[in-house]
């Protein structure tokens, strides 16, 4: 998934720290819902997006693939699921693009969602062995594109600008404040689940401030490079803390 490398103003948070956004209030944005579900149920539970954009190269290989009476030519690289507003029909072999009926039942009060699918993601199972003790286990990657799919980030424009002081406000302040290239600054909230202590997930929440406001945040889960090396090292200080000790 195509990411860049932010300029950090504010150190990370140890370990120990209290975090200003919790999961509830995570949960309660918009298209956090569809995170870490396969393509195939994303499609099942909000329909077919406006467009499916290919992170594979032009050149490479695709397949055929249906959904449902629906053809789509896609690869088996990284996808955008786009929702919201109509794509132009720009016919570029990287896009599929939705010229039928726009579903809308996942986007209420969003005018647009981008939901980050990587590809070739597999399925482990884990069965206890019939005799003796032990598990067995395996690990395949689906046939089916949709369900070789996991959506692992999403990208959400409100329909209306959140002030930053009403931002926060609800949340607090954040975590991190990360220079961007391009005018504007980003507020970074990281969620962290525990289980025993041990760090178990973590969410990368960022909201583009621009103008006093935000339009647009972006949710990133444990799946995303920059949020599992951070997890990693979070595992690495509570095993200092709390295990070699």
């Amino acid at each position: 998934m195509t990411a860049y490398a932010p300029i950090c103003v504010a150190c990370y948070l140890p370990v120990g720290a209290s975090a200003a956004m919790t999961l509830s209030h995570m949960k309660a944005l918009k298209g956090t819902a569809q995170l870490e579900i396969t393509v195939d149920k994303l499609f099942g539970r909000c329909g077919l997006p406006a467009a499916v954009v290919d992170h594979g190269r032009v050149t490479g290989e695709k397949q055929s693939v249906d959904w449902h009476g629906t053809a789509m030519h896609l690869s088996a690289m990284d996808w955008d699921a786009v929702y919201g507003m109509r794509q132009p029909k720009v016919g570029k072999p990287e896009a599929w693009i939705n010229v039928g009926k726009l579903d809308s039942r996942c986007i209420n009060g969003l005018s647009q969602l981008v939901l980050k699918a990587k590809g070739n993601v597999g399925v482990l199972r884990v069965t206890k062995k019939a005799q003796g003790f032990g598990y067995d286990t395996s690990y395949w990657v689906p046939k089916n594109l949709y369900k070789a799919h996991k959506v692992l980030g999403i990208r959400a424009t409100l329909t209306q600008s959140l002030a930053v002081a009403t931002l926060v406000g609800r949340y607090g302040q954040p975590d991190e404040i990360l220079k961007q290239s391009a005018p504007g600054e980003k507020f970074r909230y990281w969620v962290l689940t525990r289980r025993d202590h041990r760090p178990e997930l973590l969410y990368a929440v960022d909201f583009e401030i621009d103008s006093g406001g935000s339009r647009t945040y972006a949710i990133s889960s444990s799946g995303v490079d920059f949020v599992q090396q951070r997890l990693e090292k979070l595992l690495q200080q509570w095993e200092r803390d709390y295990v070699l000790d």
